[in-house]
């Protein structure tokens, strides 16, 4: 980054917070020298008091312009780390900017090295939308398809990038002076916050989100992905086709195609369920504007720049958390909740669990249709916060859309019980996690493990058996009765051994028996059949040897 321009923007960020009254943030670096002498008071009034400070807050990030206003759309989702007057004027915070005055004929020339004419009819000159990263224009095809071109604003990369910088500077001194950044933990936010936005500024990121999307809903024919043009993308430039559709929450138009809003509203719950919990990958921002219902009565989501993406290993801990949610076992969602955390420091896990019981209680004293999604997720995000645990971005994004989606579906339907809609996929978690498939896999994992490290025991025990004729090994110590002990748990090992072996058989012959696996007897299956009577011998051995021993 150019070390002028970097001095520049500094100086406009000071300027720009002194000029809402923070000049104790300024005051408590060395900042002040980037500012012209007696700048403050000259250029301030003392009306700006007036204002709350959240206000002052919300109105310095959007003179500070598209990075700050992001970050400040980020943070509006954050009920657990900021108070609510804070979340509420960052609600109010506006993506919307003025076009930049473009040549979009010479820019789709410059970008693509072609020449507009052969592959465009007619393209609108004027954007028919425009924010903070790109602007929007309409165009038609050759062939007579009606097309979007999204192009990325000129210097934005640049901007965001200084911006960035300059952010995770203003951090570091936040954090060193004031307790309540270093609580939320403010620089890993703003590294999170970068890794989001350059993803979002790629626009071949975007189309390749659009194409996962399309792949994972290819059998919903309820669903449609619009079409994309990657001859005509590159990096700054996404052209796709033109939706011609209205936005999810408008009732008299779902009635007018012949839909009923409560059925949209099922509908939508049931799509979301299926991003997270099927695929693990999900509209990060599914707002009205970015859910449109079709004429044909398809649903059609739209701007995929910023998606929630769930890792393999993090489903499972999520799938975990659902599950002992739904059995309100609160010791074990905090054990699950530490290995998916990022951070966390908890002072009391007495106070945490009866923390989660409140919830568990909320929920068996309310009656369904009076449970609000939003109160839960905001009781959630407090608890994370009292507890200092810092979660994953996807997390924080899918209480954000739990949220959303419940809200346009109370809009389109006001008796919506949401928690009855998610439960058959709760359901359904459940027989997947416990279903033969799901334990044959687990199964051959295991044995998977262990055939490994039983080839590689000859290895080890010649390793080990080296270290002892070089006498590098050397184990001298003696300690008196322990002999008991030692046939105590020689026998505590090997009836395990046997527990171990008869639920392999037990689980093996569930799935032979299930699968049907030939040769049958009587419509069974034999080696199923044999696998139980093996089974169920061998138990009762243990058994009997348990109670010959304890005579």
């Amino acid at each position: 980054m150019n070390q002028i321009r970097k001095i520049k923007r500094i100086g406009n960020v000071i300027s720009i917070l002194s000029k809402y009254g923070f000049d104790d943030i300024i005051a408590r670096t060395s900042a002040q020298k980037y500012l012209p002498k007696g700048f403050v008071r000259s250029k301030r009034g003392e009306e700006i008091f007036k204002l709350s400070v959240y206000k002052r807050v919300r109105l310095v990030l959007e003179e500070l312009g598209p990075t700050y206003v992001k970050l400040g759309q980020m943070f509006s989702n954050r009920e657990d780390i900021l108070p609510p007057e804070m979340i509420a004027e960052l609600a109010e915070l506006q993506d919307n900017v003025p076009p930049e005055e473009l040549d979009i004929d010479q820019k789709i020339a410059d970008e693509l090295l072609i020449n507009p004419t052969d592959h465009f009819e007619y393209i609108n000159p004027t954007p028919i939308a425009s924010a903070s990263i790109s602007q929007v224009y309409v165009a038609r095809l050759i062939n007579g398809e009606k097309v979007v071109i999204k192009v990325k604003r000129s210097t934005i990369d640049e901007i965001i990038k200084s911006d960035i910088m300059i952010m995770k500077d203003l951090a570091k001194i936040l954090e060193k002076n004031y307790d309540a950044a270093r609580k939320m933990s403010l620089t890993q936010l703003i590294n999170s916050f970068e890794n989001n936005m350059y993803r979002e500024l790629s626009l071949t990121n975007e189309l390749h989100n659009i194409e996962k999307f399309r792949k994972n809903f290819k059998e919903r024919p309820e669903v449609y992905v619009p079409k994309t043009f990657k001859e005509l993308s590159n990096n700054n430039i996404l052209t796709m086709e033109f939706i011609d559709g209205f936005k999810v929450n408008n009732k008299d138009k779902i009635l007018e195609i012949g839909m009923q809003p409560k059925d949209v509203a099922q509908t939508g719950i049931v799509l979301f369920m299926k991003m997270v919990l099927e695929d693990g990958f999900f509209h990060a921002d599914p707002h009205p504007g970015n859910v449109f219902i079709m004429n044909d009565q398809k649903f059609c989501f739209i701007d995929f720049g910023s998606m929630g993406q769930i890792m393999k290993g993090d489903m499972e801990l999520l799938e975990e958390i659902i599950e002992n949610f739904l059995l309100q076992d609160a010791k074990k969602i905090i054990r699950l909740t530490k290995r998916l955390a990022i951070d966390y420091h908890i002072e009391d896990e007495k106070t945490l669990e009866r923390d989660i019981y409140d919830i568990f209680h909320m929920l068996e004293h309310t009656a369904l249709n009076e449970i609000n999604v939003a109160d839960i997720v905001a009781k959630i995000k407090s608890i994370m916060a009292n507890n200092h645990v810092l979660m994953p971005e996807f997390i924080y994004l899918l209480l954000r859309g739990i949220s959303i989606i419940e809200g346009i579906g109370k809009q389109l339907d006001p008796e919506l019980n949401v928690m009855e809609s998610i439960r058959p996929y709760a359901n359904e978690l459940a027989l997947k996690k416990y279903g033969p498939k799901k334990i044959a896999q687990k199964s051959l994992k295991h044995l998977k493990i262990l055939a490994a490290n039983l080839q590689n025991l000859p290895d080890d025990l010649t390793v080990l058996l080296e270290k002892i004729k070089d006498d590098k090994l050397k184990v001298n110590f003696e300690v008196e009765g322990l002999e008991d002990m030692r046939k105590t748990l020689q026998n505590a090992s090997n009836r395990l051994t046997y527990a171990i072996i008869i639920a392999a058989l037990s689980i093996g012959s569930s799935i032979l028996m299930m699968a049907k696996i030939p040769p049958l007897f009587f419509g069974n299956s034999f080696l199923g059949l044999v696998g139980f009577l093996i089974s169920g011998i061998l138990g009762i051995v243990i058994i009997y040897s348990i109670w010959k021993k304890d005579k």
